[in-house]
Order: C-alpha cells, then structure tokens, then sequence
C-alpha cells in the first residue's frame, strides 16, 4: 500500500499518459534508501499494465559494476530478435557488448546509438515503459548508454522511469533530465501507514515522535514499529529508544539475517557476493561447500531474496548489504574463492577473475593475468570503463613495478576511450613512475601529451611529448618521428609556432618519406609557419597538401584530429570548399561508426566553415548538435569549442540573449591552468560589435586576452580585426601597432578574405579623399573568397561613409546589397542597421519577409529537412543523427508545417540552399 505520494503519482501517470500520446518523457525518482522508490516503481508498472503498454525493467545490481553492459544486456537481451533491423554497424557493436555476437571494440557510442534504435523498434508496436532501479549501482557503460537514449527520446512513445539514490557518481548522468526528489513522508501519510502496519491509530505525541525518528522513512518506520505494541502507540506506555532513520531502515534486514541459521546465512552470503543473478551458479557453489537444500529454503522463507525463472534477486539493496555486513573478511573470501571455482569457462571469465581477485590476500600474478585477459574481453565488448577496473586490480595484484606500469598503460588508455580523461592522465603518471622500459615510457608519454593536448593543456602536452622523443631517438627514428609530430601539433595548439617548427623539421629529418600523421604534421606546421614568416604562396601549397594526404590515405592511418585541423588549416587560407568536403568525410564516417567521441570537434570546424560561408541556419544546427554532443560526452575541450562556434553563430544573427548566455557558459570553461583559444570572448565581442556598444566589446577582447596565457595581453587583441574596429568606431584613434598590423595584411595579397578586411579598416580611418580607394580595394578583394558576411560589412561600412559624404545615390548602392546581403544571412541587428542608414539616405526601406524561412526551423529540424532533402530515407536520417525514426517523421512535420510544403519534393524544390 502507498501511503501519501500524491505528488510523486500525478508525476509518474503524467508521464505514462504522455508515453500513450506518443510523446517520450524521463523521470528519475531520486532519494535515499527506503524511501519508497521502489515501490512506486512497481505500482507504475502495474499501471502501465492495466493501460496496456509493454513494460521492460532494468535493475542496478552493485555486484556487476565491474561487468560491462550487464545493465543493458537486460533490455537487449529479450528483445534480441530485433537487432537485426537495425543498421549493419550499429547491430554487430550492441550484439558483441550484450555477448549475442563476436566481440571487437569499437567506439562505446556505437553501442549507445545502437540501444536507442533498439528501444525505438520496441516501441514500433505501442507504449513501453522503461524502469531502471537503482540506476546508480548499474555498470557505468550501461548507465551512459541508458543516459544518452533518455536525451535523444521525443516521439516514441516510450516513458523511462528510473530510481536512484542522491549519488554523486550519478550526478552527471541526470544532467539536463528531468528528477523528482522523493522526501519523507508526511504525518499524514504516516498516520495512514502505522495504522494499516498495526491496526492502530497513534496519538499525537506518538506520531510525532515517530515522525521525528524515522524522518518519514517507511522502511526506518516499519522497522521502529517492530519495537512498539498497541499500548505504547495508544500512549498508554512510554515508548522504546530508537535508533536514527537510516540505522534503523539497515537495521530491518540486518535482524532477519541474525535470525537466520548458519547454513541460510552461508546461502545468502553467497547469493551477496555472487556476480552473476543466474542461480544455478550459487546452487554449485552451496554444493561445493555442503550445505543442505533446506538452507536456501530458509533464506527464501525469511524475505529477503527472491527466486524466479533460474535466477534470483534481493528485495531490496540493503538486503544484501546487511548479509555482507554481517559475514567477516575471511568468509567473504571464502564465499568468492568458492564461486570462482565454480566459473570454470570462458564465458564467465570476467567473473571468475574478478571473484579469485576478491578472494586474495596479497600479490598473485596468475590471478592479475585472469583480470587482464577479463579485461581484454570487455574491451572487445566496449567495456571500456569495465577494462579499467579490471586493470587497476590486476595492478595491484601484480607482483613487479614492470607488470604494474605495462596494465595500469593499458588501462589509461581504455580510460581515454571511456571519456575518463581525468583518471587516464592519473594512470599514466602513475605508469610512468613505475616503468623502467624506455619504449613503454614513450608510450606513456604520447598518451599523456594527447590527454593534455585534448584537455586543455597542449603546452605541457609538447614538453611531455618532445622529451620522450629525445629518449628514443637513438634507438627508435620511426617511433621518435611520430612523437615529433605530435608534439609539433601540441605545440600548434598552444601556440608556439617556433617549437612546432623544430620539431616538424626534427622529425622529417628521421624519416625519409614521411606518410600518415607525420606527413600531415610536417606539413602543417611548415605550411603555418610560412605564412606567418609572410611566405604567402609558399606556405598555401603546404597547406593544401594536407588537404591532398586527408583524401588519399596512404596505409598509415592519420588520426581523426589531424583531418579535422587540416580543414581548420584551409579556412585559414580562404580553401572552405576543400575544408568542407574534408570535414564533410569525417563526419559522414563517424556517424556511421557511432564514433561520438571526437563529433564535437568535427561540427565545431564545419559550424565555422558554414557560417564564414553565409551558411547561417546550418552553422547553428551543426553547432547546436556540437554542443549537445559535448555535453554528454563530458568533455571541456570539445564543450568549449561548440559553445564558441554557437556563440559565434548566434553573434551573425543577432540572438544577443542566447549568445551571452553561451559565451559566458564558454567563458566559465577557460580557467588559468588551460591554454584554450580565444573564440568565445571574440565571438562575443562580435555581438555587441554589431549592436554598436563598442566599450563593450572592447572589454570582452581584453576579459578574453587576459585568461589567455600570454606575456603581452593587448598585443594579442590589438592585431584581431574586430577589436581595432570597435577601438575606432568607439572614437579613439589607431595605434601604431594597429595600423601596422592593418598595412601588412592588406599587402598580402595572397590572403585575399583577411586583407580585403584590413583594406575596410584602412576606410574607416581614411580621409574622405582616399577612403573610397580603401573600401574599392577591400571589395575586390571580397570577391576572390567566398565570405558574404564580411563582404556585407564592408559594404555597409562604404554606404556609412559615402552617406556621411553627402554621396546618399552611391549610398544606397551600396547598402541596398548589404541590406539584401544580411537578410540571407538571418544576420537580423546588421540588417537593421542597413535598413536604418538606407532610410536616411532617404530611400523607402522594405521590411524583412519573416515567415515560412529556414530561420523559422528549430537546430534540429534543420539538420532533418537538410539530411532528407539530400536523399537520405527517414531511416538513414534517424541513424545518422541519432535519433529515432518516429523523431524524424516527428521533426519532418513540423519542418512541412512551418515552410508550407506537403513532401520533400516540396521541400527540396522550395528550398535548394538545403543541398548545399
């Protein structure tokens, strides 16, 4: 029976009715140990039930934190027959992570992407409800798999309803979702309990004491009532002393198991430290130990496990923490000594090893192999997380510092394929200070200067990586090449072009024909360092090269971040076509692979290139999906790039609200230990560029150039071309340095987008009788690169002047195409800035048409109308975007609704630019 929970109730039959309607919704009941949250669990069940839906359940069992994807496997595993309807990839990865199929590692998103289009197939037949209790004991790829499908679920029709205690370890999985905080009960409510318990009603000083004792706990209230009879409740007695709220609700299950035999509380111990729920397993190892039949009958009979269809549960968790509290160490080393011996074959060998390394005592290095084989099969099933457990105990119980540094190597790097760059950077200090191995030390000085270089911190990254170069290259020229270049990149990203060149030059001279990531590093590096040597031409072929290497792989592979700065590279140069088709390939092979991992980065780049390109609606639906993608992949760097490229895009158009609040969540990620890029502070001061609040922006620049490590802050906004713009427009005159930064780039011609900006700025600061040479120059220039946003900001600046003149006929000229120029561009406070200096030259100002555009189309909606309109079916459109195909018709409604279109032939006729 529930007592009270009214709130809790209506929230839960909400969320079912809504899952009825078609409309997927979550909901974590988040609270302490006996507070009820199970129990509401079940009664939604029941409900859905009586409704008519299918419900699936899921239950966190503490025992299999270490097996990967056990979690998972019990939705997979009763709906396997389904698999086979989902994409070819996304199929084999859930098939080898559940063991229904032969195992490989692949990306961990892979599987995560292939569980939704799983839950969706399901619900393809009606209404599901989804239960998970006790989400924070699942195995953490089950909990991230589960997290990600919550997030991406809107037309399925499917309710997830989980449990959870308030655990930090799950905090971050119910980001961004929706959590009902399930409290003690009320006196009412616990009035109402006490007499369906007792059949009794207490009087008040009774109910208040109870109240206060049990902290509206039902499971601490049940136990306290076992202590109190009829009398005392009536008041007629004086009450018994209680124990607190939680050591009572322990204390329930804790008096059962004391009241148990030897031989039932030996069956319960085993059944607690058992790994697996399968009971056959439990039942050899009673056997082995010899203990009768009647033992398991009696630990059934006591109400604390529960045996069904071959295997078995606790009633609740504290259950079985009371049958481990109450057994000493060496009985649970016993209880698991005796189940491993009973997981003999190599389908359990996760828990076979797992269960000898708790029944050790000290070093044993065949047992530390058992747990590294473990881990080699959950690695092969994108247990990654899992590995990492498996091999930080199989490195404690090795018995050399060689044998550590080699497995605590190894499990750093599964740590980075999970997403734990934080514990990855631990293991590999660790590693390193136990490895005497000069190759295994370089090994672990490349994983250490990519974990720094992608977290935020590339120049420790190259000093990391360039000294382990040095170490080996008398004794290794391949290996001590290949570090060169990645600490030549680390180098790159923190900004040193110096040390980048020498180790690019470094490296080239150890390899004769370079190929793979060393090529593109040297490349890359000598093609920048050209440049800002002012070897235009000479330093654009390098750059192209890259370009040529990332399409015509050789068979050393480059890494996806190299592919993705080599597209950065191009649209330096003014090469977006080159950049978008790279960028374009990248993307396309990564959602194919599920590979979310390095997504970010790669939207971050194209939402750059879109918009420098005038593409405005995709910029910001790829840049919405980057951040989106950064978010549940939890990682800064990638998050701060995409909240930049947001912020960037959401400046052009003018979405000031939405662009500070980005910019300053960006801003909040730059700390002064970190080396990250100053895209946010300059993509904000962009935004209060356009909306003329100069001083404004002129903080910003100088906020963004302080928290940039740098000897000399204010030479590094004085040379960007959007502070020297505000520093004039503000009232101030040009510095020297300004101005000598502007007549450099309006002399490099082969730099035609940067110096046909230089050459505006040079007309703002003109006289009236070279000014318009200036603006001439900038605008021929424009034409040589696709950029329409700065082409209409110059054209705006020449109308601003030529009005100012007096000349309003050339004026207009030049206005009218910015005004034209900025409504294709959804560029809104540009625009209306146009508008208003059209209007003063006297000419009549048409409004904007407002409705049936792209602009109308919400980031993701775009991203469907876009993928659709490129040929790709609804379900190719849901695979690729990770979502579900109901979420795409769900979507692609909408998108005909808002533009007026009936179909995509409709839809793609009406609006072309989506093919672009």
């Amino acid at each position: 029976m529930l007592c009270g929970r009214l709130v809790e109730i209506s929230r839960i039959d909400r969320l079912l009715s809504d899952a009825r309607s078609g409309r997927s919704g979550v909901l974590t009941l988040r609270g302490e140990a006996g507070i009820g949250k199970t129990s509401l669990l079940g009664r939604a069940e029941d409900t859905a039930r009586e409704l008519g839906m299918s419900v699936l359940a899921i239950r966190g069992w503490e025992q299999e934190h270490s097996l990967a994807f056990a979690g998972l496997a019990q939705l997979v595993h009763p709906a396997a027959h389904l698999i086979r309807k989902l994409p070819e990839r996304q199929a084999r990865a859930l098939s080898g992570a559940v063991a229904l199929g032969p195992t490989r590692p692949v990306d961990r998103f892979a599987v995560y992407t292939a569980a939704l289009g799983l839950l969706a197939q399901i619900s393809e037949d009606g209404p599901v409800l989804l239960t998970v209790d006790d989400a924070h004991a699942l195995d953490t790829p089950s909990a991230e798999a589960l997290a990600f499908v919550a997030r991406r679920l809107m037309a399925e029709g499917v309710a997830v309803l989980a449990t959870a205690r308030p655990h930090s370890s799950v905090a971050w999985l119910t980001t961004h979702l929706p959590v009902l905080d399930v409290t003690g009960l009320a006196a009412e409510a616990v009035d109402e309990l006490i007499v369906d318990r007792t059949g009794t009603r207490p009087t008040g000083a009774v109910l208040r004491h109870l109240l206060d004792r049990s902290a509206g706990n039902p499971m601490a209230l049940i136990e306290l009532l076992s202590d109190v009879n009829g009398h005392q409740l009536a008041g007629q007695q004086p009450m018994p002393a209680f124990a607190h709220a939680r050591e009572a609700a322990g204390a329930l299950f804790s008096r059962r198991v004391r009241a148990l035999g030897d031989p039932a509380r030996s069956v319960l111990l085993l059944l607690a430290t058992s790994i697996s729920a399968e009971l056959r397993r439990v039942l050899e190892a009673a056997e082995a130990q010899g203990l009768p039949e009647s033992a398991l009958a009696e630990a059934e009979s006591c109400g604390l496990v529960v045996f069904e269809s071959g295997t078995f549960r606790f009633t609740h968790p504290l259950a079985s923490t009371a049958v481990l509290a109450g057994a000493s160490a060496t009985e649970r080393r016993a209880a698991h000594r005796v189940l491993a011996a009973v997981c003999p074959d190599s389908s359990h060998a996760g828990e076979r090893a797992w269960h000898l390394a708790e029944g050790t005592l000290g070093a044993d290095e065949q047992v530390a192999a058992e747990l590294e084989k473990a881990a080699d099969i959950a690695r092969g099933r994108s247990g990654y997380a899992a590995a990492v457990t498996l091999l930080e105990r199989a490195a404690a119980l090795g018995d050399s510092d060689s044998s550590r540094s080699r497995r605590l190597f190894a499990a750093a790097g599964d740590a980075f394929l999970a997403g734990q760059t934080g514990r990855a950077r631990e293991l590999l200090t660790t590693a390193d200070a136990l490895s005497e191995d000069p190759h295994l030390r370089a090994s672990v000085a490349a994983g250490r200067g990519r974990v720094e270089a992608l977290t935020g911190h590339p120049k420790l990254g190259y000093r990391i990586v360039f000294q382990a170069a040095l170490a080996v290259r008398d004794t290794d020229a391949q290996r001590c090449a290949g570090l060169l270049a990645d600490s030549a990149m680390a180098a790159l990203l923190a900004g040193d072009p110096g040390a980048a060149v020498d180790a690019a030059l470094e490296a080239q001279k150890l390899v004769d024909d370079p190929s793979g990531n060393v090529a593109l590093v040297i490349n890359l590096v000598h093609g920048l360092t050209l440049l800002h040597l002012g070897q235009a031409l000479q330093g654009r072929e390098r750059l192209q090269a890259c370009t040529t290497l990332v399409e015509r792989p050789t068979d050393s592979p480059i890494a996806v971040e190299y592919m993705i700065l080599a597209a950065i590279a191009m649209n330096w140069i003014g090469e977006h076509a080159l950049a978008r088709r790279t960028l374009d390939a990248v993307l396309s092979e990564l959602r194919v692979c599920g590979a979310l991992g390095m997504m970010p980065f790669a939207l971050y780049a194209l939402a750059y290139t879109e918009a420098l390109t005038g593409r405005t609606a995709s910029a910001r639906a790829t840049a919405n999906e980057a951040v989106k993608l950064a978010e549940f992949t939890n990682d800064e760097v990638w998050h701060y790039l995409a909240l930049s490229s947001l912020t960037y895009v959401e400046a052009i158009r003018g979405d000031a609200d939405q662009c500070r609040r980005h910019g300053r969540q960006a801003m909040a990620l730059r700390r002064s230990c970190t080396d990250y890029p100053r895209d946010a502070s300059e993509a904000l001061g962009l935004l209060e560029l356009s909306l003329g609040q100069y001083e404004d922006a002129l903080s910003v620049f100088h906020e963004g150039a302080r928290s940039t490590p740098s000897d000399s802050p204010d030479a590094l906004v004085s040379s960007h071309f959007d502070y020297i713009e505000a520093h004039v427009r503000s009232g101030r005159r040009p510095t020297g340095r300004m101005l000598g930064v502007l007549d450099d780039h309006a002399q490099n011609s082969a730099f035609p987008a940067q110096a046909a900006i230089a050459w505006r700025l040079r007309g703002l600061v003109a006289d009236d009788t070279s000014a318009g040479a200036c603006f001439d120059a900038a605008l021929r220039l424009h034409s040589q690169v696709e950029c329409p946003l700065e082409t209409a900001r110059t054209r705006l600046a020449f109308g601003e002047r030529l009005r100012r003149a007096r000349q309003r006929v050339k004026a207009r000229e030049q206005l009218r195409t910015a005004v034209d120029a900025f409504d294709r561009l959804d560029a809104r406070v540009w625009a209306e800035r146009a508008r208003k200096e059209l209007a003063a030259t006297g000419e009549t100002v048409r409004r904007p048409r407002t409705a049936g555009t792209l602009a109308d189309l919400t980031p993701q909606e775009y991203q469907v109308a876009q993928t659709v309109v490129r040929g790709s079916t609804n379900r190719e459109t849901a695979s690729s975007l990770f979502l579900s195909t109901k979420t795409v018709e769900f979507h692609l409604g909408n998108v005909y609704r808002k533009l007026g279109v009936r179909n995509r032939t409709e839809l793609a006729h009406s609006h072309p630019s989506l093919r672009d």
